[in-house]
């Protein structure tokens, strides 16, 4: 029977097409209402992948009612990639399943309303037609949970392997080859940080959802700009990567002057907007057999930034060189991190010191920064003096007050932060 299915007088089609937001919306509220995981997942995610996936399956058995047939595996690839998606994120399979149930419950009432007693045949041929549109959707679901993962598996494992390899000093030949790759000549090797997502601190939204979320999309925006070439191991608050340098390398000493360099930090900082929290990306330049020393300095290079208020953004070592020297350790290290004990006792003191120093000797910006007088700043940076014999207005004095310092945040001294 090719017949249109009419219901209420007008092809159906037609009826839910001219309805598809309000179908939609109305959808979401049943799933949202009557699944409990659902409402704990961040509301980003029921406003953009949820309503979208939905809309999408409407749209599909919309066409389903015009072509007569029930929609095909490639028709429903957002299906299966919406439902890896629910995976990663560790929402339970029998959640996801139940959503779909609803959502079609939803729909068959949505039809009955629209039905008249004349309508019987019509309404039993959509109803089919809804029961196939189930069916497949199922299938596409249970694709997406894991029954036709194996060959990304393999090459993500495969990709995590070379970059294991690469970074630990092992042979990657064998790696690489498993992956499917040629080793670049050269690596932009970073070391990333990650701040927490807003949802990771809300009560209301599941926390492994929102980390698994926010890693995902970190890895494809990373994915993007190593034209899906790039190797990392991350988890919810950063990692490392290793970006092939595909087009002219640059220089072994300039290459923080590098354009290359430019777009690349551009690219880091355009990847806070995407993931919706701060990245701070340390980056060194490496050849395949150097990269091992390369992580290393760039996760020092990292921890350095870091220590002195780097929230943001790309740093290289001549970003923090005056930092990282001071905090290397040597035999004097333990001796300046000890010209800040009589601090110890009085950390207000010590706080303002921090602050003051780093605001790179602004009194108002210290006083700013913590919310206090400036007389009050004036007053602890003297009690520094008294407690220290280290005056703040001298430049001899501040110099070892900045060692005194750095020592202190790189561990050597008792008690230190």
């Amino acid at each position: 029977m090719n017949k249109p299915i009419v219901v209420g007088g007008r092809p159906l089609a037609d009826q839910l097409a001219q309805h598809t937001h309000g179908i939609t919306a109305a959808t979401v509220e049943t799933v949202r209402t009557r699944v409990a995981f659902y409402r704990s997942l961040p509301e980003e995610a029921v406003r953009g992948d949820v309503t979208a996936i939905i809309r999408r399956n409407l749209e599909l058995f919309v066409a389903s009612l015009r072509s007569l047939r029930p929609p095909s595996a490639d028709e429903l690839t957002e299906v299966r990639e919406s439902a890896r998606r629910r995976a990663e994120e560790l929402v339970p399979l029998a959640e996801v399943l139940k959503a779909y149930h609803l959502g079609v419950e939803h729909w068959w009432t949505s039809i009955g309303d629209l039905a008249r007693p004349e309508d019987t045949a019509d309404v039993a041929r959509a109803g089919t037609l809804l029961h196939a549109h189930l069916l497949a959707a199922t299938t596409a679901v249970l694709a997406g949970y894991g029954s036709d993962r194996a060959l990304p598996g393999e090459d993500d494992s495969a990709r995590r392997a070379l970059f294991l390899a690469l970074t630990s000093g092992a042979d990657p030949t064998a790696a690489a080859q498993r992956a499917g790759t040629d080793l670049p000549r050269l690596y932009w090797v970073v070391s990333i940080h990650v701040d927490p997502h807003p949802d990771e601190r809300s009560a209301d939204v599941d926390v492994v959802v929102a980390e698994r979320r926010k890693v995902r999309r970190l890895q494809r925006e990373l994915d993007n700009l190593g034209r899906d070439e790039a190797l990392s191991v991350l988890s919810s608050s950063g990692g490392g990567v290793l970006i092939p340098i595909l087009a002219a390398e640059p220089g072994p000493d300039d290459w923080q002057d590098n354009t290359q360099y430019a777009q690349l930090s551009r690219n880091l900082q355009d990847m806070e907007r995407t993931i919706g929290a701060a990245v701070v990306a340390a980056v060194t330049v490496a050849a395949p057999v150097d990269v091992p020393q390369a992580y290393v300095h760039a996760q020092e290079i990292l921890d350095v930034a870091r220590r002195y208020g780097h929230s943001s953004g790309t740093v290289g070592l001549r970003d923090v060189a005056l930092e990282y020297q001071l905090t290397r350790p040597t035999s004097a290290s333990p001796v300046l991190a000890a010209l800040l004990s009589p601090l110890d006792a009085h950390p207000g003191v010590l706080e303002t010191l921090e602050a003051y120093l780093d605001a790179g000797c602004d009194r108002a910006a210290v006083a700013d920064a913590l919310h206090v007088h400036p007389n009050t700043v004036v007053y602890r940076l003297r009690k520094v003096a008294a407690l220290t014999g280290l005056d703040v207005s001298s430049a001899p004095d501040v110099v070892r007050l900045v060692a005194a310092l750095a020592a202190r945040r790189s561990g050597f001294a008792r008690g230190a932060r």
